[in-house]
Formats: C-alpha cells, sequence, structure tokens
C-alpha cells in the first residue's frame, strides 16, 4: 500500500494531506467544504481531490491508502450544541447532586452575580443506589441490586439513551461498579453504558463523574459516526487502518476511541502545536506560538524549549473531562464570524456563519457580513484566485453587506467599515495570545509564530506586528496544518491510576503496584498494535501538591528498574519543590509532599513526513512569479497599488516586498507595507516583521489589562 492520509474536519472546511506511506514524502494538501449533515460526505469529496490529483479514482486510491487519520471536532460539537445521547447516572445514595454542586466555586472570584454551570444532566436522571465503598477498598454497605434493576429500568421508561455509572471510591474497589454493569446487560441489553473505573478512575467525584457523563452523552453519536465514517470508505476499497486523533495530541485505533469518546473532546485542534512545532523546529527556534484560524474559531497553543504545552484539566463549557490534552485556547474569531454594531461599536463574534450559509460573498444566501467578507472588501483576498479558482465568489455582495450592516449605520467608508471589522477581530485574536503567554509570564518576543488554518495568513502580520514579534513561519500546508500534524502524530495511549501516599509514610508497595498495572496497560495497548518492545516508549508523570493543597502539580519522573525506591522518591520530592517554585515563586522545600495520580504515557513516533528540498533560485526578485495587480486598503484613507504573487512559483530564496499578496492553492498570504518574506528551501515562508517600537510597550500595558470586550 502507498499512501498515507489525514482529514481534519472543521466547522467550514474538510482539510486533507497525503504522503507516500513508505519514503513518508509529502504529496499535497487538498480543502473541501465541511458537510454539516453529513460529515463523511465532504471526507470523501476532499479524498477524491487528493485522487484526482494523482491520476487515480477515489476507489483506486484508498485501496492502495494503509493509514487514514482522522481529526474531528465531531465530539465538541456535540457537546457545545448540546446535542448528545439522552443520558442517566447511577451512583452512589446522597451524591446525586454533585454535578449540580460542581467545585462549590465561582470561577470569576469577585464576579458575585455570575451565573452558576449548568449542569450536564437534571437532577431527576441522576439515580441514587445503596451501596459504600471506603477509600481503602473496603465495602461496608453491599450493593443493592434490586435498586439497581428498579433505577435501569426507570431510566429506560424515561428514555435515556446512555448509562454512566459512578461510585464512590470505585477508583480503589471497581466490583459495585462491575455488578451494576452486568445488571444493566441483563435489563437492558444493547444501551450504551460505561463505568468511571474504565473511562478515567481519577480521584475527585465530581471530575470523575462529570468525565463518564460526558462519554455517555457522546458515545451514541460519536460511534455511529464513526461507524458511518467507516463503513464508507471500506465500500470504496479501503483496507488499511484507520486512526483518530485524541486530545492529548496522539492518535489511537478507531477501536478504542469508539469507547471512550471523551477523548476526543479536543481532537480537532490538538494536532496544531505538533505541526507548529515541525516547522518552528527547521528553523532552529524551540519556541512557537502556533495560531490557527479557521472558518469559525481561532486557537493557540505553545511549544517552550521543545515541549508542547499540555493541561490535565481539560474543559469544555467549564465541565471538567478528567483527560489530559494539548493545552488550547479557543475563541469564537474565525472566517466566518458575524460583525455586528452593538451600541455604536463594532462586534466580532462569536456568532458564524459557518460554512452554509457562510460569508454574503460565498453566494450561498449569506447576507450578514463576516471577517472573509471584511478582507475581500480591503482587497486581502481575490475572488479571481479563491481556493485556487475552484470556488467563487463575489465582491459586490460583500460590499453590500458591509455597507448595509457596518458602514451605514456608523456613518463611515465602506473600506473604513471593513479596517474596523478587521481591527476588532484581531484585539479579540491578541486576547488569546496574550493568555497563553504574557499573562503566564511568558515573553513571546523572541518566539516563532507560525500558521494554521486557512485564514491565519491574512492577519498574522498585524497581530505579529502588536506582539512585538519579528518572525512568523508560514508553511505551505498552513491552510490543512492540523491534518499534516496528525500525519505525523505518535500512536499514544495515556492512563491513570489514583493512589495517594506522602513523603512522611510513603508506600512503595502499594504505589508501585498501582504503577505496574497502568504500564502494563499500556504496553498491552502497543503490542496490540504490532509496536516491537524495542519501539515502545513509556513516559511516568505524578500529580503532586503540599498538604492540604486542593490542586497539583504534575511532574515527570523516572523510575529505578520500573520501582520507586527510596532514592527515586527523593528525586520527585525535589523535583516537585523545583516546579512549585517555578510555577509560584515559591515553595516549601521543609514540608512534606502529596502524591495523588500516576499517569502513564505509552507512545511508539511514526516516521514522519519527509518535506522535499529545492535547490536555491538565481534570482532574488520574484518577477517570474508575479500574475497581477490589484488595489488594497491598509488605512490612511486611500488604496495601495499592490502585487499579487503566485506562491507555487515563488522559489528558494527569493524575496517579497510589502505590500504584496501571495496566492495559494488554499489560502492567501497577505504582506503588509511593513513586513517581508521569504522563500526556505523545504518550501515553507518565513515574513519578517518591521516591529513597532512601541509593540513591546503596548504588549506590557496589555499584561495589565483584561481583554477588550468588543
Amino acid at each position: 500500500m502507498k499512501y498515507r492520509i489525514s482529514v481534519d474536519v472543521g466547522g467550514t472546511f474538510t482539510d486533507l494531506t497525503i504522503a507516500e506511506s513508505e519514503t513518508f514524502t509529502q504529496l499535497g494538501s487538498h480543502k473541501s467544504p465541511t458537510t454539516p449533515e453529513d460529515r463523511s460526505v465532504g471526507i470523501l469529496n476532499a479524498m477524491g481531490l487528493a485522487a484526482e490529483s494523482l491520476g487515480l479514482s477515489l476507489n483506486e486510491l484508498l485501496s492502495q491508502t494503509s493509514v487514514f487519520c482522522h481529526g474531528s471536532t465531531t465530539a465538541t460539537n456535540t457537546i457545545i450544541e448540546m446535542s448528545g445521547a439522552k443520558t442517566g447516572l447511577i451512583c452512589t445514595r446522597g451524591t446525586k447532586y454533585i454535578l449540580w454542586r460542581g467545585e462549590g466555586r465561582r470561577q470569576t472570584m469577585f464576579n458575585y452575580k455570575m451565573e452558576p454551570n449548568t449542569p450536564l444532566i437534571r437532577p431527576y436522571l441522576c439515580r441514587e443506589v445503596t451501596e459504600r465503598i471506603t477509600s481503602d477498598g473496603t465495602v461496608i454497605v453491599p450493593l443493592d441490586e434490586d435498586e439497581v434493576r428498579a433505577e435501569v429500568r426507570q431510566l429506560k421508561a424515561w428514555g435515556v439513551e446512555a448509562i454512566a455509572v459512578c461510585t464512590m471510591w470505585s477508583i480503589v474497589n471497581d466490583a459495585h461498579e462491575r455488578r451494576i454493569g452486568e445488571i444493566i446487560e441483563e435489563e437492558w441489553p444493547g444501551v450504551d453504558y460505561c463505568l468511571s473505573s474504565d473511562i478515567q478512575p481519577i480521584i475527585r467525584e465530581y471530575y470523575r463523574t462529570s468525565c463518564v457523563v460526558l462519554n455517555a452523552m457522546l458515545q451514541p453519536k460519536v460511534s455511529r459516526y464513526l461507524r458511518n465514517l467507516q463503513g464508507k470508505l471500506e465500500d470504496r476499497g479501503f483496507r488499511g487502518e484507520t486512526l483518530i486523533v485524541v486530545s492529548n495530541g496522539g492518535v489511537v485505533p478507531i477501536s478504542e476511541v469508539a469507547k471512550k469518546p471523551v477523548f476526543m473532546l479536543f481532537s480537532g485542534p490538538s494536532m496544531a502545536p505538533e505541526a507548529g512545532y515541525y516547522f518552528s523546529e527547521l528553523e532552529g527556534i524551540r519556541n512557537c506560538i502556533t495560531v490557527d484560524m479557521g472558518g469559525t474559531s481561532f486557537d493557540v497553543s505553545t511549544v517552550l524549549d521543545g515541549q508542547i504545552t499540555v493541561t490535565k484539566d481539560g474543559r469544555i463549557l467549564n465541565h471538567p473531562t478528567g483527560v489530559a490534552s494539548i493545552e488550547i485556547a479557543t475563541l469564537g474569531a474565525g472566517g466566518g464570524s458575524i460583525a455586528t454594531i452593538d451600541k455604536g461599536l463594532i462586534k466580532v463574534g462569536p456568532r458564524s456563519a459557518e460554512a452554509v450559509p457562510g460569508p454574503a460573498c460565498y453566494m450561498r444566501g449569506g447576507t450578514e457580513p463576516t471577517v472573509t467578507d471584511a478582507y475581500v472588501v480591503l482587497g486581502y483576498i481575490s475572488p479571481a484566485h479563491f481556493l485556487n479558482g475552484r470556488m467563487k465568489i463575489d465582491r459586490d455582495l460583500a460590499v453590500k453587506a458591509v455597507k448595509e450592516h457596518v458602514a451605514d449605520p456608523l456613518g463611515i467608508s465602506v473600506e473604513d467599515a471593513a479596517l474596523g471589522i478587521t481591527q476588532v477581530v484581531n484585539e479579540n485574536m491578541l486576547g488569546g495570545i496574550l493568555d497563553m503567554t504574557i499573562r503566564r509570564g511568558v515573553d513571546p518576543r523572541e518566539f516563532a509564530l507560525v500558521t494554521g488554518g486557512g485564514a491565519t495568513s491574512v492577519p498574522v502580520a498585524f497581530l505579529a506586528r502588536e506582539m512585538g514579534i519579528k518572525k512568523i513561519v508560514i508553511p505551505r500546508q498552513t491552510s490543512v496544518l492540523c491534518a499534516f500534524g496528525a500525519n505525523n502524530a505518535a500512536i499514544q495511549m495515556s492512563d491513570v491510576v489514583s493512589k495517594f501516599s506522602d513523603t512522611h509514610a510513603f508506600d512503595f508497595q502499594g504505589v508501585n503496584d498501582a504503577i505496574g498495572g497502568i504500564t502494563t496497560k499500556g504496553a498491552d495497548f502497543l503490542t496490540r498494535m504490532g509496536i516491537p518492545p524495542e519501539d515502545q516508549k513509556f513516559e511516568l508523570f505524578v500529580s503532586a501538591r503540599y498538604p492540604m493543597q486542593t490542586t497539583e502539580l504534575e511532574i515527570p519522573i523516572t523510575l529505578d528498574g520500573g520501582k520507586v525506591t527510596p532514592a527515586i522518591l527523593k528525586q520527585m520530592t525535589q523535583a516537585f519543590h523545583d516546579a512549585y517554585l517555578a510555577r509560584y515563586k515559591t515553595n516549601d522545600p521543609a514540608s512534606d509532599v502529596e502524591f495523588l495520580m500516576w499517569r502513564n504515557l505509552a507512545t511508539f513516533q511514526r516516521p514522519k513526513i519527509v518535506l522535499p528540498e529545492s535547490e536555491k533560485s538565481s534570482q532574488s526578485l520574484p518577477v517570474t512569479a508575479l500574475m497581477t495587480t490589484s488595489q488594497a486598503y491598509f488605512g490612511g484613507g486611500t488604496t495601495v497599488e499592490t502585487p499579487i504573487y503566485d506562491g507555487e512559483k515563488l522559489a528558494y530564496g527569493m524575496s517579497v516586498q510589502g505590500p504584496a499578496l501571495v496566492i495559494l492553492p488554499d489560502t492567501t498570504i497577505v504582506v503588509p507595507p511593513f513586513a517581508a518574506l521569504d522563500t526556505r528551501k523545504h518550501g515553507y515562508f518565513v515574513m519578517d516583521v518591521d516591529v513597532d517600537t512601541s509593540a513591546g510597550a503596548a504588549a506590557a500595558k496589555r499584561k495589565r489589562e483584561p481583554a477588550p470586550a468588543h
């Protein structure tokens, strides 16, 4: 089999990259509009474009494909839209209101008017049963099986579609949860159900209950989606392996994720930092910010000293998932974000025109102005070259939408109204970058800014200048960056176990038994995947805290012969003190340290895609790539004549001075008057920005201010 295909399904476009599976050479990238009614249709359309480019039929391409890797926002959108399965919860008597109480605190401490979080499911669907297990696993109240049967029948009568089970201290002794699962199968064969001890056995009942309920809500819909997609691929000749992108940035087989769809919640954007760092590393830069602007959202992620920023507290709509995930700041600021007037000010987002009807210029019935319409009005997007001419757009419709909804109400020109829309959405996006950098004590000025998403290359120079960032890396794959990252992703499985111990009286035997269990699970997973032992990699982490604290820091640890020994315990303790000092600028080396959860990451790094290298051009001026000129508006009341270059003809060594537009098949790069664009030997572009001397001061000022509420 010859090909390796990755697809990332977004709200507006479906992105695809394809590589040769034996030499790992990148062969191309393609985009097709997402089909919301059945997303598999958009995937097959993108595959059809890839097949056509190779001179093959779709069936021929799929029959020669060894690996299909898929990232999707299906799980994310299901929870955001609250369109998941009607779910019932079976829990220990006295805990039915745990989803209502949550963490018992406001996210914004001083906002006493803040509305409480809406529970994932209503209290009447949380059914209590008599049972009780203590923290050491002792059964002090046996499970009342008759109550369980009665509650399952009641949930069935109420028409629930999935059942979640979460009992007290099942992370230590799961016997009651197992028996409840057996009773569910006896009373209601075929219903979807899941046990918290299977999905994510983490300490803290609220986190674990939230996680298993989210999983149950997702399971029917995501399973149907994956089965439907797999069936359509197989009907067209696909016999390879399907891998699904999960929240921690790895990929797992479709059979594994179908049981645990909660691990797909951040599938869509989780590949961006891996792909961004791939290109940043080619530039010799180990710190990078990856920004991904698609049709509906804007995602920001960071890599610090070669390490992707990860959180073990991934959340959706402020509900904890309990799942380790790539840390990403997501804002409702995409090319399809709708601009409105609110009390005399321009407001952009979070509403989006999405793929249907889309921006006004798409000619699909949309009438409200979007960010994309503003770019068309300003001349940043050329209608004649949009998506390489594959998709027609109408500038007059964009002008009409901006004029009627923004320019006329404000009494300004259409160009200034469009520029105002872009400035507002830029401020919104800057807020996300600031949250991931300056507001965490990270100075972004020496970072590389890497672009992803079909729309990012338009505003990126303006964002960089405002942040004081001098270097922007723009891959030719920028519009399909997450799909490119998926083709490079490692096969990974993360397993967690809760086992409390502390430095005062460390339970070496208990901790080592717990660690042995999760490392065995990781090794079994990689073995099932056919990975030889010599290629299996394991990383271990522990969540630690000082006594009486309610949050932990996760730190990496190295074992001695697979065991925690007194010497390893000393190293772990010192590593925690050091990590605490680095994070909070203080620590307490004389204090005991408590260890709560242990996480094993089992990994096989697949061979990465190789980008072909090109010879350096004898010409530095891009005269052979010049297509035409047009008018673009950068402010000041007048338009500027702007050269338009064919990005496919910009060879290694050529340099483009701003103002200019560089047209690629799936995106447009805007080179403003204060920037210049160079081409590298691996085909990607580097934009050098003439940073305004006031940018550093502006960034420092923003460090002390919240993001503007536009």
